[in-house]
């Protein structure tokens, strides 16, 4: 009845073959409509189900089955919970020897295997279309197999005693439909009481490594009351290995440590006293201990000649076989990239720091450190670098299509922009292998989708020249200083000194809004990369300045909002941004992934410019009792501090499915003499990396709602900013498909929120300020909220695009909660869904993930 229903409402409100969309949309949301709708949707899709059916393909004489999902059920122990109990579930269920078929929108996935293969009576499309199937759609079915379930449980039960839990058992049973076409198997899980040390013992016959041994154990991770864990023992092994190969022992291995000998303690239940024994060699009462002897240096060397030339010169210790020929490189520079010295105790981490630095001088091939034991000193190593250069010039260029960051007003990415670039690379450029990088930028900025006539919105020019150092150089001898103060500590310097690479950039960029504004930046940068571990990076920049000239188009559009807006005005002048001493900071971490499939990332950016000229200023005046404030040819030293966060969580549920959040916040704040924060160092939300159901700089600040967003057409205009900035995202990726095997297609559901506000009231802006309570005007208006309150929602779903060498996104937003209050909605902050249109959905074409 109610799909006839329907189909007479249906037609009632078409008239003359054209549906009255307006009154769909009212009914769709009332509600009405879903209701009508079901009955009819379930009679449409009822034979395409019937036809999906794949249990039609089965074989009943083999009693052939699906296997339709794996269960893993953990029992309690006699003694209580097992702890840990959702941790240890997900480690077992990467245990799966066999996994049931994913299905694609509720198909699954066999049946396109098997409709692949049926070309019978098939057109030629028909074949096409069924080879795209089997590439993009189609797996091979997943029949139960109860041999390989009991491996799988056998291997649980091998799992869990490699983690302590010695008297685990797992248990299986399959059960199946009522048509036996699809089975489920329930891995029944009893781990029962996981064991833990009690205490530990170290043991050797050498009686050098058993005094090592003691000297360490306070380091061990095999600790009294730690679990008895396979894993732990494998780190306890790699650390014990990994001391004595850096402390002389260079041809120690693991395999000279024996597994663990266990014995029940009868102190405490279940808990067992360890053993752990170092073997010695075969034969030999003891472990060779060996310093480093001769260093063989080959700065010219053929790697097909299979041949080591004489050495023929002595520099610093250092043998090296020229051949007669000139150095191409700096001999120091080799030098000081080998951290090892002859006399010195082997030490592996020494060889590997040289190795990786030698490496990292960019001016030489993969190489391998390679050491022989000295025939004539016993306990003696004569160590081999050879080192083939490679081409010391390299021209290239390319073509890029991407989305636009520009650093100027509407540094809006939602553009596109095409790009060509020229680039130049010296491998070597003073002889110290030093790299030279020249960059040469031609872009134009189009706005496609911006419903005006002319879609070149603007021209970019973009010159950018980098000099890398593969050292340390310590201008001023700055660290050398605080590490003689006790500021630094030793090993930090010392890090520094062997790991960290310096860098001198200088760039121009000259920025072109049609119609709008030109604007041009001069920059120079010196400061360091730092690799504190493979996870822990620091990024620092000593020095730096940035001269930013705009130059306004007069009685242009934008001309008329700086007149308007006074701190758009003050922060959009002539800037003088400097650091002399410190200039910026960014600090990066993270983590491996864990055995549940999570891992961290977390990011610290700190910027200051100004500080040493408010100092010197400030003395000037003192001394001179005069009130001047410096300029650089009549423009303004920027006074400003900028802090922002930014941390990442992600967690995997396999190889193809995973849930990313994302919490970024940040403050900027002038001083000093400074009344506005430079723009281009203010923070705005927005864009496909970002809250993407607004277009970048399109929301905010605060419940300020500027009557220019509310026009499309003028996205590239959008220029709200904000000093404080508080935004999350939540994304789940999942696989959809890989169409003609040519990319893999990832969708996408996402979630984003945030808002930018200004710290003090803006009289052109109002409500654009943070807030801690809610103030109405007479009226009963809103015009100030607590500014969580002030956050914007916004949803959707997306696609990406995987290519391997780069990721091609699509994602399409839509607001679901407003910065606002809505008046005529009695102060409601969420979105009106009654009045939704197609256009408000925000199409965001992005390069690269968001986050």
């Amino acid at each position: 009845m109610r799909a006839f229903a329907f189909y007479n409402k249906l037609k009632t409100i078409n008239t003359g073959y054209r549906t009255d969309w307006r009154q769909l949309r009212k009914m769709l949301a009332a509600g009405r409509l879903f209701n009508w709708c079901l009955p009819a949707i379930a009679v449409l899709l009822l034979p395409l189900i019937q036809s999906c059916n794949t249990t039609r393909f089965l074989d009943s004489e083999k009693n052939e089955k699906y296997l339709v999902k794996n269960v893993i059920v953990i029992e309690k122990n006699a003694n209580g919970k097992v702890k840990n109990r959702s941790n240890l579930s997900n480690e077992l269920t990467k245990l799966y020897k066999q996994r049931p078929n994913r299905k694609f929108f509720g198909v699954p996935r066999q049946y396109y295997y098997f409709t692949a293969q049926d070309t019978v009576g098939k057109s030629k499309f028909g074949k096409t279309f069924s080879r795209f199937q089997a590439k993009s759609l189609a797996e091979e079915p997943v029949l139960l197999d109860s041999a390989i379930a009991a491996e799988t449980a056998d291997a649980m039960t091998f799992y869990l005693q490699n983690r302590g839990y010695f008297f685990a058992e797992t248990e299986h049973q399959i059960s199946t439909n009522k048509k036996e076409t699809k089975a489920t198997v329930t891995y029944y899980v009893q781990p029962g009481k996981q064991f833990k040390i009690d205490k530990i013992q170290f043991v050797s016959r050498d009686t050098a490594i058993q005094r090592t041994l003691r000297e360490i154990s306070n380091e061990s991770l095999l600790k009294p009351g730690n679990p008895i864990d396979v894993r732990l023992y494998d780190q306890e092994v790699a650390r014990i290995t990994r001391y004595l190969r850096n402390n002389g022992y260079a041809y120690f291995y693991p395999q000279y440590i024996t597994n663990l000998e266990a014995t029940d303690s009868s102190n405490v239940e279940h808990t067992v006293s360890l053993k752990l024994e170092v073997l010695t060699p075969t034969g030999k009462e003891k472990h060779q201990k060996y310093n480093f002897g001769n260093i063989y240096v080959y700065p010219d060397f053929d790697p097909a000649s299979f041949t080591r030339s004489k050495p023929d010169t002595l520099i610093q210790g250092v043998f090296f076989a020229t051949g007669g020929k000139p150095f191409s490189i700096k001999p120091r520079t080799l030098v000081n990239s080998i951290y090892f010295k002859t006399g010195q105790t082997f030490s592996q981490e020494k060889v590997d720091n040289s190795e990786r630095q030698l490496g990292a001088l960019g001016v030489f091939r993969p190489l391998i450190i390679t050491y022989e034991e000295d025939t004539l000193n016993p306990g003696v190593l004569n160590f081999y670098v050879p080192l083939t250069p490679t081409k010391k010039w390299e021209i290239g260029a390319d073509f890029d299509l991407n989305t636009t960051e520009r650093k100027g007003i509407v540094g809006n990415r939602n553009l596109i922009g095409l790009t060509f670039s020229p680039s130049l690379r010296n491998r070597n450029f003073l002889k110290g292998a030093e790299l030279l990088i020249g960059n040469v930028d031609f872009g134009i900025e189009l706005a496609p989708f911006s419903g005006r006539q002319d879609i070149v919105n603007a021209l970019d020019f973009r010159l950018q020249t980098d000099l890398y150092f593969p050292r340390f150089v310590d201008y001023f001898k700055l660290w050398k200083g605080l590490r003689k103060l006790h500021v630094v500590a030793p090993d930090f310097y010392e890090s520094l000194r062997q790991k960290a690479t310096s860098r001198l950039s200088l760039g121009y960029n000259s920025l072109i809004l049609l119609n709008n504004y030109k604007l041009k930046f001069v920059n120079m940068s010196y400061g360091y990369e730092i690799p504190v571990s493979p996870n822990h990076r620091v990024f620092l920049n000593h020095f730096g300045v940035d001269l930013v000239i705009p130059e306004i188009e007069p009685n242009s559009r934008f001309d008329t909002l700086l007149n308007n807006i006074p701190s758009l005005r003050n922060s959009f002048s002539k800037q003088f941004i400097t650091g002399l001493v410190l200039r910026d900071l960014n600090f990066i971490y993270t983590t491996a992934p864990r055995t549940t499939g999570s891992s961290w990332y977390f990011r610290s950016y700190f910027d200051v410019s100004g500080l040493e000229i408010m100092g010197a200023n400030s003395l000037y005046n003192a001394i001179f009792n005069k009130s001047e404030t410096f300029d650089f040819f009549n423009v303004e030293f920027s006074h400003y501090t900028k802090l922002e966060l930014d941390g990442r969580h992600s967690w995997h549920f396999g190889p193809q499915r995973s849930l990313v959040a994302r919490l970024n916040t940040g403050i900027a704040m002038p001083y000093y003499r400074s009344e506005e924060v430079p723009y281009v160092k203010q923070f705005y939300v927005g864009g496909p990396y970002s809250i993407r159901g607004w277009y970048a700089r399109e929301l905010g600040p605060g419940l300020y709602v500027d009557p220019i967003t509310q026009d499309a057409r003028n996205r590239p205009l959008f220029y709200q900013s904000g000093n404080f900035k508080l935004e999350f995202n939540l994304e789940y990726r999942f696989f959809m498909m890989r169409p003609l095997g040519l990319f893999n297609l990832y969708g996408a559901l996402f979630l984003d929120g945030g808002n930018v506000w200004t710290l003090k009231e803006d009289d052109a802006r109002p409500g654009a300020h943070l807030a801690w309570n809610r103030r109405v005007d007479d009226s009963g208006i809103i015009t100030q909220d607590l500014f969580l309150k002030e956050m914007a929602l916004a949803s959707g779903f997306g696609t990406r695009w995987d290519f391997t060498y780069f990721i091609l996104r699509l994602d399409l937003g839509t607001p679901v909660r407003n910065n606002f209050p809505d008046p005529s909605r009695n102060q409601r902050y969420w979105t009106d869904f009654s009045k939704w249109q197609l256009r408000d959905i925000r199409y965001q074409l992005a390069l690269g993930y968001p986050f």
